[in-house]
Parts: structure tokens; C-alpha cells; sequence
């Protein structure tokens, strides 16, 4: 996209980063286990931050299914290419765009930003959520939460992935919203979700491990960083990897990086035998 230059110069601060060793490696899943599965999700703030600055990050985690929330379609889709083109990594993009805000959502202040941060007029834009997947996808779909006219539409992104070892795992994605309507969202999530194993959960929650609207997830999934070691905003934590039918091989990452106000946090899973 034709957006900020300046960002260009960024990208190569990142890259050098990256190169010399700034950011922890990443532990990529091992070969000879074909069950495992690499999950990352990531609140990438576009509008801030573009495509050339997340790609070196993504290259470098090498998820095989990575969540993106705050993200224009447009800038999912150029992610990939650079991710092709610069690092030789083939991912499908899955967009989420939650459907542009109506007349009413519109007088909100949130939304005035969505159509300049994607490059589209406000009744074309395409902003919300997408997965970028090295593994098959199928089943691809998008539920919208109950309209709020104090933020932006929010919804998840589903979907199923199909693992080295031939195996599905559904996948949902999500970016709840604010001001106390999370509770309401995430039980709307948490009853879809529990429909399928193996799955994961993955997005930004806006919910501090402390709340207790985390409660229908954690009835029925298990967390990759259950202590919240893992501080994925300046709030503390409020990313998340949950599990039902999956277990985490090893410790789950949330390394410092300059592309977004949010770490990524990225976990490799295996399913059992």
C-alpha cells in the first residue's frame, strides 16, 4: 500500500534488529513430530504500523497459523506477499473484515479512523481480523457480535486448519471490544467454540488474566501462559492462546518488538497420539 514512507526506514531498523539478534529465536516445530502446531496471535495496531515492519517478526516466529486483529484486508494480503517474496514463506490469507460500522456506529470516534488507517472510504472499509495459515484451510466463516454503538463491529474469524500430520484443528480468532461488553462477547465465543476438538482460541481479549469475565473459556479450554508471565501490552496481559484437545510443547514467547503497542504471543502445540 502507498502509506507513510517513513515507515520504510522503520522496517530496516526492525530487519537489523531482527538480524542481530534483538528478539528471542523462536523454537519452530520440530520436524519429526508432524502433529505439532504453531500458533501465534497478534494485535499488529495498522494504521501505526505496516506490512514491512511485521514481516521480519512474522519470518522470524514462523507460526503455522498466525491470528492478526486491527488489521485492514489489504494489508493481510501484503503481509503475505513480503512474507513470500522476502522470506520464501508461502501463507493463504484468511481476511475477517467485520462489516463497516452503521450510520449510528459511526458517531463514534473509534470509527473515524478505520477508513484513513485501510485506505477506503467509511462505507467500503475492510478492517478487522485475518489468519495467515502454512497449513490447508477449509470452512472459513464470520459471526459478528451484537451491534455497539460506542466502538467499532467486532466479531471472530473461524475456520480449520489441517496439520502435517493430516489432522484438523478448528481455529477461531477474535478482538473483543471495550467499556464492559466483553463478557457478553466472549460467552457468545466461548459456547461456539466449545462445539469442536482439538481448537484453539487465539486474539486480543481486552480482559486482564485477573477478570473474571475469562470464565467460559476457562471452563472449557486451557491456557498457554495460565500464571500470565507473558505482559502482551503496556495493561499487562491481555492476549491470548487457549486450548481444548492441544497441549503446549515447551514455553509459550511474547517477544519485544518496535511494529506494534502489542507483543505477539506465539506457543508451539501438539495434539495427543
Amino acid at each position: 500500500m502507498q502509506r507513510r514512507w517513513q515507515a520504510l526506514g522503520l522496517a530496516l531498523l526492525v530487519g537489523l534488529a531482527v538480524a542481530c539478534g534483538a528478539e528471542p529465536v523462536a523454537t519452530t516445530p520440530d520436524p519429526a513430530e508432524p502433529a505439532a502446531l504453531r500458533a501465534m496471535t497478534w494485535n499488529v495496531q495498522t494504521g501505526d504500523h505496516d506490512p514491512p515492519e511485521w514481516a521480519p517478526v512474522v519470518a522470524q516466529l514462523r507460526p503455522d497459523v498466525l491470528a492478526l486483529q486491527e488489521i485492514c484486508t489489504a494489508d493481510a494480503e501484503e503481509l503475505a506477499r513480503l512474507l513470500q517474496r522476502d522470506h520464501g514463506l508461502t501463507y493463504e490469507v484468511v481476511p475477517g473484515p467485520i462489516r463497516p460500522p452503521t450510520p449510528a456506529e459511526a458517531n463514534a470516534s473509534v470509527n473515524a479512523a478505520l477508513g484513513p488507517a485501510c485506505d477506503t472510504g467509511p462505507d467500503d472499509v475492510q478492517f478487522g481480523l485475518a489468519v495467515l495459515s502454512l497449513l490447508p484451510v477449509t470452512g472459513a466463516r464470520i459471526t459478528t457480535f451484537p451491534p455497539d454503538a460506542r466502538d467499532e463491529q467486532r466479531g471472530y474469524l473461524s475456520l480449520q486448519v489441517t496439520t502435517h500430520a493430516n489432522r484438523p484443528v478448528t481455529v477461531h480468532t477474535t478482538h473483543l471490544g471495550l467499556s464492559g461488553v466483553q463478557d457478553d462477547q466472549l460467552r457468545r465465543l466461548a459456547a461456539d467454540a466449545a462445539g469442536a476438538a482439538p481448537a484453539v482460541v487465539l486474539g486480543d481479549l481486552n480482559l486482564l488474566a485477573s477478570q473474571p469475565e475469562l470464565a467460559p473459556l476457562r471452563q472449557g479450554f486451557t491456557e498457554v501462559d495460565p500464571d500470565a508471565r507473558l505482559a502482551t501490552s503496556l495493561l499487562g496481559k491481555i492476549d491470548y492462546i487457549f486450548l481444548r484437545g492441544l497441549v503446549p510443547v515447551g514455553a509459550p514467547e511474547a517477544p519485544d518488538v518496535t511494529a506494534s503497542d502489542h507483543r505477539p504471543l506465539v506457543a508451539t502445540l501438539r495434539l495427543p497420539s
